[in-house]
């Protein structure tokens, strides 16, 4: 049960770093919506997601590198966990923006979620972990 709580702990430090990649991914472009146009929204939520799910996959495979994760259980159980936390982050997000509809109704974050359980399954194959 404490590893659980440490390996969700370590899964909100994911969404602030996960954050961050947001953040700087976002620089570049230099566009606005205006609130009534969810169309334009839902393309510059999904752009900003896609952009972002390669960070995700090497800031989950750098955890699991950083904490030393020795067996293939262990690193299919924290990203398990870590997705998880993702998900119900922008969930949460989502619904209280009002825009659920536009940030799962596109390809994005499905994207995202899947690169970020990605980053252990690539420490196990390339640590070769049993």
């Amino acid at each position: 049960m404490k590893s659980i709580i440490k390996e969700m702990l370590f899964g909100v430090l994911i969404i602030v770093v996960t954050l961050i990649f947001e953040f700087i991914v976002t620089i570049p472009f230099d566009e606005m919506a205006d609130e009534s146009d969810r169309v334009r929204w839902a393309f510059l939520i999904n752009r900003e997601l896609l952009l972002t799910a390669l960070p995700a996959a090497f800031i989950t495979f750098s955890f699991t590198w950083l904490l030393k994760t020795i067996s293939r259980k262990d690193a299919l159980r924290r990203g398990i966990i870590w997705t998880c936390i993702l998900a119900l982050y922008y969930i949460f997000i989502s619904i209280g923006n009002g825009t659920f509809d536009l940030m799962f109704g596109t390809v994005g974050v499905y994207a995202l979620l899947v690169c970020a359980f990605a980053g252990p399954v690539l420490y196990i194959a390339i640590k070769r972990l049993s």
